[in-house]
């Protein structure tokens, strides 16, 4: 049975492996044998993955984020955390789409399953 997933990343992405292993995580649920619909989430502290001065090489992200748009799974930041933290939106790579506070609730809430990193 098709679920809908979301892999939330609520850490900071140096210094920790929750970014890279949440993401490998959600390549895996995408790709399953369910192939369940995942979003993942850059909230918290995570948001700062979510920028594209981010060196996803070095933090082992490419070919996490490679599979998971070759199954269409999507990446989001959370504007709301953004905010807080002083992000602009330009700052945010442009292969995740930035999604207001109540939309992200929404989709949390909407989710048949969470992941969080």
């Amino acid at each position: 049975m098709k679920r809908d997933v979301v892999v939330m990343l609520t850490r900071a992405p140096y210094g920790r492996v929750h970014i890279p292993e949440g993401l490998r995580a959600a390549r895996g649920v995408a790709a399953g044998f369910e192939r369940h619909d995942v979003t993942v989430l850059f909230t918290e502290d995570g948001v700062y993955g979510a920028r594209a001065a981010v060196d996803r090489d070095a933090l082992n992200m490419s070919g996490h984020v490679a599979d998971l748009a070759e199954q269409d799974g999507q990446m989001v930041a959370d504007g709301a955390a953004m905010a807080e933290r002083g992000v602009d939106e330009s700052e945010i790579a442009d292969d995740v789409a930035v999604w207001s506070g109540d939309r992200v609730t929404a989709r949390i809430r909407e989710a048949d399953r969470t992941l969080d990193f």
